[in-house]
């Protein structure tokens, strides 16, 4: 495996599967997301659940749902590749719009709430192995494959592989969301996917901007005109959300519902604004290309031999401007620090600075070390070109940097 894909970036390194982007050196060179079975897998159960997800990925048609190219599932560790040029999943997306206080335009989270409903109906239109509609049953933030491009991707058709173990349990340390017939036990439906899906969109309202008469609403702050649009929300809340799923009403009549809150609050569905949305996001992020990262960002400023910086590292001073820091370059920039003040000039290995930005974690090697490549160059990029270096096996602070807080 190691010998046919370059530059892993890990997407995600724990529970029964592993997500990992890489380049595929033995086809044309493309970007691909493989999901292989972690170590704590069955090998015969994650075998058998990656066949799964990649029979219904082949026979859904959207361009929001990859199809699979690549597989081994022969392999120590079975794999599947999806064709999607994944830099992150939805948690890291979610992780960056809180680190940079951002917001997604309503009508982009609208565009991309909306497409994640289309994909979910092109998925229903197929049938599995028993002749029932393919659903996905429970949504996550691990669901979704953001690219550099900023084109997103739904994942996890046949087997959900972002949220289930390789036996088709819950994976513990993933929030989803999913219709509360599934607690039951109940089987999954195109109507309990759409419901899941609300579930996910209330999630992330915090990190959309609120049209000014929806505010108002959730404010409490309600006004004669507010009233139509007011019944139509609570619609969706007793009818689909909170609702028994016998007492539901038909898709059909849920996205009249929801077309009619759209009009109420002057919004149209921006899925372009969502894409150029998310790579600007992304760029701001340093989330490229491991080769390119460094390129894509202005030249630093040149900063002698002095570094200021946050008590814990959040930020640092370039050019009289703070500049914020996400948490695995918080992570790493620390772990630097607190090495050149005891041992200035002795660096720290690869391995060292992989447990310090993602404690717990256990990453695939290569992936490990070019996980940490590429956060050392967004932490040069961001003006510390001059003050962070390679050095024997590892990295280092300059032994000159004299360190401010």
């Amino acid at each position: 495996m190691f010998e046919r894909f370059r530059d892993l970036l890990p997407l995600r390194s724990r529970g029964a599967f592993h997500w990992v982007s890489a380049v595929d050196v033995e086809g044309d060179g493309r970007r691909v997301a493989l999901a292989i079975a972690g170590p704590s897998a069955s090998r015969e159960g994650a075998k058998s659940a990656l066949a799964r997800c990649r029979d219904a990925h082949q026979v859904i048609e959207h361009r929001r749902v990859p199809k699979v190219i690549l597989e081994d599932l022969d392999a120590e560790r079975p794999w599947i590749a999806f064709d999607c040029a994944a830099v992150c999943d939805g948690i890291e997306f979610v992780r960056a719009l809180g680190e940079h206080d951002a917001r997604i335009p309503y009508r982009a989270a609208d565009g991309f709430i909306a497409s994640l409903r289309e994909a979910l109906s092109a998925a229903h239109a197929q049938r599995d192995a028993r002749g029932r509609p393919l659903c996905l049953g429970r949504i996550s933030l691990g669901n979704l494959l953001f690219d550099a491009k900023g084109d997103w991707y739904l994942v996890g058709f046949g087997a959900n592989l972002a949220v289930e173990k390789d036996n088709g349990s819950i994976d513990g340390a993933v929030v989803f969301f999913q219709a509360q017939e599934l607690y039951g036990g109940g089987e999954p439906t195109p109507i309990g996917d759409y419901v899941a899906l609300l579930q996910f969109r209330r999630s992330v309202v915090p990190y959309a901007e609120i049209p000014p008469s929806l505010a108002r609403i959730l404010r409490g702050e309600i006004q004669p005109d507010d009233l139509p649009l007011l019944a139509d929300l609570q619609w969706t809340e007793q009818r689909m959300i909170s609702s028994m799923p016998h007492d539901r009403p038909t898709l059909d009549e849920a996205l009249e519902v929801a077309e009619r809150i759209r009009v109420a609050l002057g919004s149209t569905r921006d899925e372009e604004g969502m894409r150029a949305f998310v790579e600007a996001l992304l760029t701001d992020e340093g989330v490229l290309d491991p080769r390119d990262a460094s390129a894509s960002h202005a030249a630093p400023s040149a900063v002698e031999s002095a570094l200021q910086i946050g008590r814990e590292c959040e930020w640092i001073l370039i050019d009289g401007e703070k500049r914020r820091l996400g948490t695995p370059l918080r992570r790493i920039l620390a772990a630097l620090v607190a090495k050149h003040r005891s041992s200035p000039g002795a660096p720290l290995t690869v391995w060292e600075l992989l447990a310090a930005g993602w404690p717990g974690e256990d990453p695939l090697p290569e992936a490990g070390a070019n996980r940490v490549y590429v956060t050392v160059n967004r932490l040069r990029a961001a003006g510390l070109r001059d003050l962070v270096e390679r050095f024997d096996n590892g990295y280092r602070l300059a032994p000159s940097v004299l360190l401010a807080q």
